[in-house]
């Protein structure tokens, strides 16, 4: 485990302004599942291939699964963005270099946890148009849901980077 300076930072603006927009993305995700929830078929897609196939139906009240799993890694996520100086980072972390390290890991989780959201979201709303027989998934969003959380991670890693 790693010795990291443990120095109090509190979240910037940003920080604050992204976990709002997170909580109003879960909020909007389980308000869209329940007034769409009685219009759902008794079954719905609950699994796709890589190229946006139903391969796997289930239960309609499964529609609230994603929602509320997504709520509780908010959850978690929100209060480990407490404790940056518990995060693995790409280079060492000293005294000197801790505060913008730990506020660009702090940055970091924000931004993946608006990109989860949106990616929940999304799913979401493609399962009930698949369920409704408008099939929305396909490749390339399974592509982009892939690559876009890699993209993010690797501009990170490479802004902190510059604090070696």
């Amino acid at each position: 485990m790693q010795n990291n300076p443990i120095i109090e930072i509190p979240p910037t603006k940003t920080v604050k302004v992204l976990n709002t927009i997170v909580f109003l993305i879960i909020v909007g995700n389980l308000t869209y599942a329940g007034i769409v929830f009685q219009s759902l078929p008794e079954e719905i897609p609950i699994h796709f291939n890589i190229s946006g196939e139903t391969d796997n139906w289930g239960n309609k009240g499964t529609i609230f699964l994603l929602p509320l799993l997504f709520k509780v890694i908010f959850l978690l996520l929100y209060f480990l963005q407490r404790s940056p100086y518990m995060f693995n980072y790409p280079i060492k972390v000293t005294e000197v270099n801790a505060k913008h390290l730990y506020q660009l890991g702090r940055l970091a989780l924000a931004v993946m946890n608006v990109e989860v959201a949106l990616i929940m979201a999304f799913l979401t709303w493609g399962i009930i148009q698949t369920a409704q027989g408008n099939p929305v998934l396909s490749l390339w969003s399974t592509l982009i849901l892939i690559i876009l959380p890699l993209v993010t991670i690797l501009i990170f890693i490479i802004r902190m980077l510059k604090y070696k």
